[in-house]
């Protein structure tokens, strides 16, 4: 086979790996990864194809039972998505799911990354998100699941039976339109069966005000600035 038909298979493989426009991205997950073996960062990170671009470093986290986690050496290509229902037993519930999900990262991200749990507690978080693609629709299939490990030696159960605990005392109280204000978490969806897809969160910039925020403060602006002038004018 010549170098052009080589050329033109690759290029009909990749179309016919991701839907037409899609946001194709690769990156390799470290070595260095804090959170054994389900989270981590994975770092050079490209656009494939499509028009998107994200960090060069994405912390991400995996949410397939089933599958494996990437080998750390190798750069695996993923579909950016927005949909959560892709990942869930049942795709119908997806609002309430997503929505869990958000309750979950809001509460309990930036204390894992900061190290509060401990430095193998992060599994607990697997845990809890994996239990939240499992989602029934019912408040019963987010109980606390039993230990299935004959020790805890680092607190990840620990740490998953309080954000269970959390997920059901607030449950009544979580809307399905529940998002987080401070995390955009979108997903690096992985056709291949044997490799995990991930979840990935990227800290919002809430320095730029909502446009209802924005016309409060224009108001509140001109409202000093005509006082101002008033003063001056006197």
């Amino acid at each position: 086979m010549n170098l052009q038909s080589i050329l033109a298979t690759a290029a009909l493989s990749a179309c016919l790996a991701a839907p037409a426009s899609a946001t194709v991205v690769q990156g390799t997950m470290t070595s260095t990864n804090y959170f054994s073996g389900y989270m981590g960062d994975m770092t050079g990170v490209t656009t494939v194809s499509g028009n998107e671009t994200l960090p060069d470093t994405l912390f991400a986290i995996c949410i397939e039972h089933s599958a494996q986690f990437p080998g750390w050496t190798t750069a695996y290509q993923y579909t950016l998505t927005d949909s959560f229902a892709p990942f869930l037993k049942n795709p119908g519930t997806v609002d309430m799911a997503t929505a869990l999900l958000h309750y979950v990262i809001d509460g309990y991200y930036a204390s894992l990354m900061q190290g509060s749990y401990g430095p193998a507690a992060g599994y607990g978080l697997n845990l809890a998100v994996w239990q939240v693609t499992n989602f029934d629709g019912t408040q019963a299939s987010m109980d606390t699941k039993p230990n299935q490990y004959d020790s805890d030696p680092n607190g990840s159960y620990a740490l998953y039976t309080l954000i269970m605990g959390d997920v059901n005392d607030n449950y009544a109280s979580i809307s399905p339109s529940y998002r987080s204000t401070r995390y955009d978490i979108r997903f690096l969806e992985q056709d291949d069966p044997e490799i995990q897809s991930m979840a990935i969160i990227t800290e919002r910039d809430n320095e730029v005000p909502e446009p209802s925020s924005l016309a409060l403060l224009l108001a509140g602006g001109i409202g000093l600035a005509a006082r101002a002038r008033r003063k001056y004018q006197a």
